[in-house]
């Protein structure tokens, strides 16, 4: 042991994130110490950073430190932060001071300490700063700009000022637009779609963002998977947005924290097992912790799936005075009909048709077949996410006539929704393309693909091959169990050697407990979707999961089904 500290990595989470509603600043510490004295010195680095960031003039009131679970001298140090560029000073200057105590070694932080001091100083001028700390108070929303510009207000709202202003003002109110933020394991995407497009032809321009890209009034401003925070913040600080619709992401929450303070209604899809064993995040338990800050970022109303005990226990843990809104596939769903007991509102499935309830009044929206993202009520993965959104639509105030009119146009195609059940013909076969890449998504997809044919259900299947051991057997044994022929292949192997990831899927497959399917195996996803049409006849249903791009369907179909290739790619734009 050579008793060194080393900071392997440092985030700052600019809004709220998995260790408190404020900005933090994360350091993945090494400390290359005795069990006992490793401890020891992660806790006296989280105090020194927070007492540092002090002596400078900047409260940092919240400090943690979590060992990882599989490594005794690897750290994760939090503090809280006020300004990053004092928090990172602090973080550094920490390392070095605890390394030479825990060595016995002198150490002097006195010049250190005035460049600290001079870090925590405003470069803004004295208008500016009056009206910074005014905004504040007043629960205006504070951007600070790349350009020294600070905005004060989000979107439509806004008004900005030059850092070094003499003269500036405020917006009317609290200078915030309408914010609904959605997150979940599965189902986002569409949710997201759905609630942006209804809320578009309300009469709001709309921004959003999803895993295809940004967009503002139904215009791409970026592509790509664009679910964190700077996507958000990039809808935040458009001037034209009236209404702003954010996908949230684990992957984002882990890396930035959220992009706003709050949003106005949270929506908390499901929590089941994917990504389980990266960041940190060990358990489901972990992973609805990570979804749970989105849910208690909600200032008026959290939006919870009323079947899933983890969103359900995150009504506890909401803001005073958050409503809670429940939707529910079952409409004898204990947790729902205490909720609606109690006075509370909901949206239910009951008898193929939406139900809108507050307790005293059951009234139905809309039947299930009149929404197309539903394939006539036989993707209830998709029932549910139209359950959550109207949920979300009605706390955000917008009118059920409206709502209607949004989920009845709405249509996930492979232009509008990519990847997302996507529906084609190839020669009498049905072929879904869909991103499923976990256990419980690849089982409402075989559900749904089920219920669209009498003939023969084939799966093409993979998952990203950073998946733990347990989850990929997991998605083997599901897939074996629900259809007849299930072709593996190898797709993103994210560390493992290529075929790594084929051995263990199959592996699940024939441990499954009811092996319906035969296995299998083709590495490359083109000769993986040209084996599974190879075993289909007119009639049957092949599911494509887990692909990147609907271009290697189109790429698979080139060769043996020139036609079918032009038409989807036509489809498709």
């Amino acid at each position: 042991m050579n008793g060194t500290i080393t900071i392997q990595e440092t985030r700052f989470l600019r809004g709220p994130n998995l260790y408190a509603s404020t900005p933090c600043v994360m350091a993945l510490l090494e400390i290359d110490m005795e069990p006992a004295r490793a401890v020891e010195a992660a806790c006296l680095v989280q105090r020194t950073v927070r007492e540092l960031q002090e002596m400078a003039g900047v409260p940092a009131p919240y400090g943690c430190v979590k060992r990882l679970m599989d490594d005794a001298r690897s750290f994760r140090v939090v503090c809280g932060f006020e300004v990053e560029e004092v928090a990172e000073r602090a973080l550094l200057l920490a390392v070095d001071f605890v390394e030479a105590q825990m060595r016995g070694s002198l150490f002097s932080v006195a010049d250190r300490l005035v460049e600290l001091h001079a870090a925590a100083v405003r470069q803004v001028s004295a208008s500016a700063s009056i009206l910074m700390d005014e905004a504040k108070r007043r629960d205006i929303p504070v951007l600070e700009l790349d350009d020294h510009v600070i905005q004060f207000g989000w979107g439509a709202q806004q008004t900005r000022i030059s850092s070094s202003a003499t003269h500036g003002a405020l917006p009317e109110g609290d200078g915030r637009i309408p914010v609904i933020a959605i997150t979940g394991t599965n189902g986002k995407t569409t949710t997201t779609l759905l609630v942006a497009h209804t809320v578009r032809l309300a009469g709001h321009t709309t921004g959003y963002t999803t895993t295809e890209g940004v967009f503002i009034d139904g215009c791409p401003v970026a592509r790509g998977d664009c679910t964190g925070y700077w996507s958000a913040r990039d809808i935040l600080t458009a001037p034209n947005v009236e209404f702003a619709v954010l996908e949230t992401a684990r992957g984002g929450i882990l890396k930035r924290g959220l992009a706003y303070d709050k949003c106005d209604v949270s929506v908390v899809l499901n929590v089941s097992a994917d990504h389980l064993g990266l960041e940190g995040v060990e358990t489901v338990e972990d992973l609805a912790r990570v979804k749970g800050v989105v849910g208690c970022s909600a200032g008026k109303a959290a939006v919870l799936n009323a079947e899933d005990r983890h969103c359900v226990a995150m009504a506890a843990q909401l803001q005073p005075g958050v409503e809670v809104i429940y939707f529910s596939m079952d409409a004898e769903n204990p947790v729902l009909l205490r909720h609606l007991e109690q006075g509370g509102r909901a949206v239910y499935l009951h008898d193929q048709s939406m139900v809108i309830a507050d307790g005293q009044r059951h009234e139905e929206l809309l039947r299930v077949e009149h929404m197309p993202v539903t394939m006539n009520g036989r993707a209830r993965y998709n029932v549910a996410n139209c359950l959550a959104a109207t949920a979300a639509l009605m706390a955000a105030g917008i009118a059920r006539t409206d709502i209607a009119h949004g989920l009845t146009s709405f249509v996930s195609d492979g232009r509008s929704n990519p990847l997302r059940g996507n529906v084609f013909d190839v020669r009498g076969v049905t072929v879904i393309v869909d991103y499923a890449h976990n256990a419980a998504a690849y089982a409402a997809l075989a559900g749904m693909a089920r219920a669209m044919t009498r003939g023969k259900l084939v799966g093409i299947v993979t998952a990203p091959g950073d998946r733990r051991d347990s989850d990929l057997e997991e998605i083997g044994a599901t897939c074996a169990e629900r259809f007849d022929d299930i072709v593996v292949y190898e797709s993103q192997s994210r560390g493992r050697t290529m075929g790594g990831t084929v051995e263990i899927i199959v592996r699940g497959a024939h441990a499954a407990p009811r092996l319906l399917a035969r296995v299998h195996e083709e590495w490359v996803d083109i000769d993986a979707i040209r084996r599974g049409l190879d075993l289909c006849e007119p009639g049957d249903v092949l599911v494509f999961a887990c692909g990147t791009s609907l271009a290697t369907l189109v790429e698979a179909l080139r060769v043996p089904d020139p036609i079918a290739a032009a038409r989807i790619e036509a489809e498709i734009g």
